[in-house]
Order: C-alpha cells, then structure tokens, then sequence
C-alpha cells in the first residue's frame, strides 16, 4: 500500500478502487454555485440545487461501496441562497443532502458546526450573518471507528493560502475530525475532493508521530494544477491518470410535510412570533401551523417568525426547508450553542412583494471592539476613480482637487472631473458613513415626536404622543430632518460654488492617473466569481475608489407615498405625469408610486422633472437629490458587526425570545398609540 493521488472524474476514479478498502473520508465538495474551476462539467455548476443535490447522492453511492463496514465519512458542505425579487431564501442544501443519503442506505450518526471565529464580514442588514458551516458524519452502521461525546461544536479558524484555489477547508478542522476516530495501522484515509490537499497534509503529519502507525491517503482531484501542489505537500510521489467514463444522475424530489402530527398555532404577537420547543414532534407541530389559514390572516404581512426546537432530529432539520414552497422564506438557520451541543432556530418571514418583512439588526449589533484608526495624510486622493453609480450611463471620473478637509486628513469636498464636465462633490468620511447614510429623521408634523418608523405600507400610521394619523394628506406628512453636520458640508459645498471664478474647462487627458499597483497576490489571474468572499481580494483587485451614490438611505414607500399625495393634491393621475415626460420615462414612472417591493425611488436628475411637472420645490424632493461620494474600501462597521448566526452567550428559552423579539417588535410608544387610536 503506498500513498495516491488519482487524478481524473471523481466518479471514474471512484470506480478504480477496491470495495471496502477505505476505512475514513473527509472532504468538503464544490458547493453549489459558489466558484468556477475551469472545467466542463465540473460539480456545482448544475442548473438547480436539486440536480446538484442529486448529483452529489450518486458519487456518495459509490463511496459507500468503497468504505469498510466500521468505516466514517466526514462531509463538510455549505449551504446557499438563492434569491428572488429582492429576498432570498436558505436552501437548506446540506440537510436535504443527508436526508436523501439516508434514505439510500446511509447512517447520520451526527452533526458536527465548524464555526469560524474569523468568517468572512457581510454587509447584509436583512439576515444574520453566515458564521458556520456543518459537517455531517456519515457511517454504514451504527458500529464504526467514530467517537462520540466529545463537543459537537468545533471553534476552528479559517486558514490562508497561498494558492489560488480559495475554498478554505483549514488543516485544523481535518486534525479534529480525525482525532475522533478510532485510527488503527494502515488505515486509508481518502478526500475525494483532493483540491490542494489540504487533507493528505494532515494524514501525512499524523503518520510522523503516531508511534508505529501508519496512515495512507488516497487523493481524487480532478485539476492537474491542483495535482502538483498536493505532490508537494503531502510528499505523494504515485499519480494515476483516470480516463472518465459516462455516468448519470437524477434530480432529488423534495417529499411534503407527513400527515402527523396535527398543527399546533402561534397567535400570539401579530408583528412576529418566538418558539422554542422541547423534541421534533413538537417542532413539525408548529411548523404545520404555520400552513394554517387562521396563523397566515393573524399575523402582519412583514411579521419574523423563530421556531427552535433543542432536541431535533433529521426531520426538523429537513422539513424546515418546506416552508420555501409554500408562501413563506427561510431566512437563517440559527445554531444555538449549548455547552457541549447545539440546536437550530429557523428563521422565516412570509413571501411576500408587498414590503419588507421586520428586522432591525441595528438593535442587535456587536459593538466594535475599537475605532478604526488610519493616517489619511497617506493616501493619494489626486487621481482616484470616481464612479456615478445614481447616472443611467454608469459615468466615470477622477479626483482633479482636494477643496476642503476633516480634521484628520480625509477629503470632505473634491472637484470631481468627468467625461463631459466637471463637479464639485461632498465626500463622507468613512467613520461616519453608515451614520450619515441612514441619519434621516423623520418628525410628527402635529407634535414634533420624533418617529421611529418612516412609513407603514400595511398598518396605520399613528404618532406616538399625539395620536393623530401621519401620511394620509400632505399636511400630515412628517418633517424630514437631515444631520447638521451634513448641511453644514453642503452649505460650504454651496457657497465654494458660488464664489470659485475658475474655469474647469479641462481636458480628461490632463488628469493625472494613478499606476495600479502591482502585487503578488493569487487573485490576479482568476475570475471575480473564484475570490469567494475575501475582502482582501476585493481590495487588491479593485483597489479603493468612490462611488457618488444617494447621500441617505431613503425609505422607498414612505416616498412613493408622499409623492402620491403630492400628485393627488395637484389633481394629477399617474398616466398624467407620464405624459408630461420624455418617451423613455413611459415603463419607469408607475414605479415611483409602488409601496410594494416593485418600487423604486426617482434619480435625482428625474427629481428636477418631477418638480417641474408637480411644480413643487420641497424639502423631501430636495433631500431625493442630495449625493455624496463613499469611499470603497475594506473596514470594520463602525455600527457595530452584525451578530451572526451563532449565538453562544444565550441558551435559555427567556434569554433568546429577549433577543429575537428586539429584531421585530415595534416601539412600546407606536403599539399604544395604536390602543389609544382603536
């Protein structure tokens, strides 16, 4: 027996190998849609989930011939998000997978959570961040060379390489899944999904010091580049060439919900709902209310649902997926660590078009464990890109001039020149971004309260003080306040305009450009779809720019209404104000009017439209004007980091529905304004 690497179609090199002659698998496949290896048919390139699931079932068939009766099969596999207007939905993939592998002979006999202490940073607000991965243990039988007892939560950070393969399976996650097995001599250890062999690595070391014991790898890695690197890692000296052969696969069907038990309904808060239940029978219980006519009428259209359940089973964890069919979207699966354990908690909100479901992850955000401190003095603005995103032609330009500066160096105003002109722009500071963009006010025009919520599209809008009814006329529409320290930079913007006397006519060619930089780095030769999720190669291949973008984040409905109470005071209809525009506003203005997920907000070149036609010059139009340009770059949230979808510090039942319910629940003042109202 000596060490191997096959290198050819995982399938036909699966085929190559004796029956029952591997006693250990580990490895983590190409997850679905996730990266571009450079070759025809290459696994998660598949169509749907469901051919790539299938797919998947067919290989593993093979692996159960090929391992020993007492053998283990240690898969790692992340799961995806396939997104639709707007929302998207957890595909639950490595639960589906275990689920039908099960039922073609395979024994679960456990789930181990590969949280990463380091995971990739997410600029979404409307789910929690992705902060883990499973690893399923598969066996034949019941009786295998796998140890339990030891935790099933595996705290093991990512692992750099240097390669350009980007899929991170670290050495130390391999070490730990073998340390629970019962490793005797001469035991094949085999990665189907060789990559760069990150797993040959660790069997190689562990046959250095395991006193007389000998392991052997068997590597399959279809990527003759690949094949090098683990030659050279893993000392592997044998190479066989597998010519492929034809095999085929069939999509999985996904079964419905068992007939058993009878549902059981949550009616208890209609802005969202938290349950954690005891067992799975428990669990299917409540999620078949959910299918229930009287649990979809209570509840508000943009309600969060959580429903865990602390000693589940493949079912909850399959089932849970079902939902997606029938009217709602699964937004996270939540593991909930629980001393040497976990269980999941879903979370769903209903599919709907109409709004945006409930989730303040503001309320629930890390704090950042310090400011972010950088020498500005150090970095050359002159010259840097600037692009239009707000501009129907995606325009471009450059920085020609530094005007005006925070105390700290960074540019506050820049003369920006373009293909065909030249502007004066505010810049903000990337310390203060996050708090600028969303730093609208919005205040009761009755009473002056200021309102926690902008708009409500499917309840009624009440000030909390004074009760009287906002946005149904334009006397009631609240007040708008933007951050002094904003007006005051736009103010100055203002007047540097009024007073500068200079010519910008100047050539695009006489602006200085900036040489990238040239760096060693693996990103340069791939494709953007294969840097994965690393800010580090977003930042060396984009380098940092500015974008000139909204200068807030505008509560789309909440204009779409006011713009409609604006039309209807001025006795105009929706066709008239298409009339009135160019031809090519005929398929865009309807939209503007949406409250539902099929709005959008105005450019602000089309707001100097609207005032024409409305003859209106107001606050609230002048504020869907107002631009600034953000600096693109890699850094920490100065809003704190979003928490995660691993939770470790609560694990009683008050604790997480304390935590959940801030996610959705409206202000006490707006819920008794609404009493006093009724």
């Amino acid at each position: 027996m000596e060490d191997l690497i096959l290198n050819g179609d995982v399938y036909s090199c699966l085929c190559e190998l004796p029956s029952n002659s591997v006693r250990i698998v580990v490895t983590s496949p190409p997850y679905w849609k996730q990266r571009d290896y450079g070759f025809e048919g290459q696994i998660g390139r598949e169509m749907t989930p469901e051919e790539y699931i299938g797919r998947l079932i067919t290989i593993f068939d093979k692996i159960l011939e090929k391992m020993t009766d007492d053998g283990v099969f240690f898969l790692n596999i992340g799961d995806k998000y396939l997104s639709r207007y707007g929302k998207s939905m957890l595909l639950q993939i490595p639960y589906r997978l275990a689920y039908h592998m099960v039922r073609r002979g395979w024994y679960l006999a456990d789930i181990l959570i590969w949280y990463k202490p380091n995971h990739m940073p997410s600029s979404v607000k409307d789910r929690f961040t992705n902060t883990y991965e499973p690893v399923l243990v598969f066996t034949k039988t019941r009786d295998s060379v796998y140890k339990k007892g030891a935790a099933r939560v595996l705290e093991v950070p990512l692992q750099a390489t240097p390669w350009k393969h980007t899929a991170v399976f670290p050495e130390a996650l391999v070490a730990e899944l073998l340390n629970r097995v019962d490793l005797r001599d001469g035991d094949v250890v085999l990665d189907p999904f060789a990559g760069t062999g990150t797993t040959a690595k660790v069997v190689y070391q562990l046959g250095q010091s395991f006193y007389g014991k000998r392991l052997y790898s068997i590597m399959i890695e279809k990527n003759e580049e690949f094949v090098s690197i683990i030659e050279n890692r893993a000392k592997i000296k044998k190479v066989i060439k597998v010519k492929d052969i034809p095999y085929s696969w069939e999509a999985i069907k996904d079964v419905h919900l068992p007939e058993l038990p009878e549902p059981k309904v949550l009616l208890e808060d209609r802005y969202g709902e938290i349950c954690i239940v005891d067992n799975s029978q428990e669990f299917m219980a409540f999620l078949k209310g959910f299918f229930t006519e009287e649990f979809k009428q209570y509840h508000r259209e943009d309600a969060l649902f959580f429903l865990g359940v602390r000693e589940y089973n493949l079912d909850a964890l399959y089932y849970s997926y079902s939902l997606n069919r029938y009217g709602y979207v699964l937004r996270n699966m939540l593991v909930v660590k629980d001393k040497q354990t976990w269980f999941p908690v879903f979370m769903f909100a209903k599919d709907t078009k109409r709004v945006a479901y409930r989730f303040y992850i503001d309320r629930v955000r890390v704090p950042p464990k310090s400011d972010e401190k950088r020498n500005w003095a150090e970095t050359e603005f002159l010259g840097m890109r600037v692009q239009d995103i707000l501009s129907k032609n995606a325009k471009k330009g450059q920085v020609t001039k530094i005007i005006a500066k925070y105390e700290d160096g960074f540019p506050r105003l820049v003369e920006v020149r373009w293909e065909d002109r030249t502007s004066i722009e505010f810049a903000i500071h990337p310390l203060e971004d996050e708090f600028v963009m969303e730093g609208l006010e919005l205040f009761c025009p009755f009473c002056g309260e200021r309102l926690e919520n902008p708009f409500d599209p499917i309840g009624e809008n009440i000030c909390p003080k004074c009760g009287k009814e906002l946005w149904k006329n334009l006397r009631s529409v609240p007040v708008f306040k933007e951050p002094n320290t904003v007006v005051e930079a736009l103010n100055e913007l203002e007047k540097y305009k009024a007073q500068s006397t200079k010519s910008r006519d100047i050539q695009f060619s006489q602006i200085r450009n900036i040489p990238s930089r040239v760096m060693n780095t693996k990103f340069y030769s791939m494709d953007r779809v294969n840097w994965g999720a690393s800010p580090g190669a977003r930042k060396v291949m984009l380098g940092e720019y500015f974008t000139k973008m909204r200068l807030y984040r505008i509560d789309q409905p909440a204009i779409a209404q006011y713009l409609t109470l604006l039309r209807k005071d001025r006795g105009l209809g929706v066709h008239d104000v298409v009339n009135r525009l160019p031809d090519q506003y005929k398929h865009t203005v309807g939209h503007w009017f949406r409250k539902d997920f099929g709005g959008s907000l105005p450019m602000p070149e089309d707001v100097e439209l609207i005032e024409e036609i409305l003859s209106a010059d107001t606050q609230i139009l002048t504020i869907l004007k107002r631009t600034g340009l953000k600096l693109q770059t890699v850094k920490t949230s100065v809003k704190g980091r979003n928490g995660g979808d691993y939770i470790k510090d609560k694990t009683s039942t008050a604790d997480l529905e304390n935590y959940f319910r801030k996610l959705y629940a409206p202000s006490k003042e707006y819920l008794l304004a609404i009493d006093r109202h009724q």
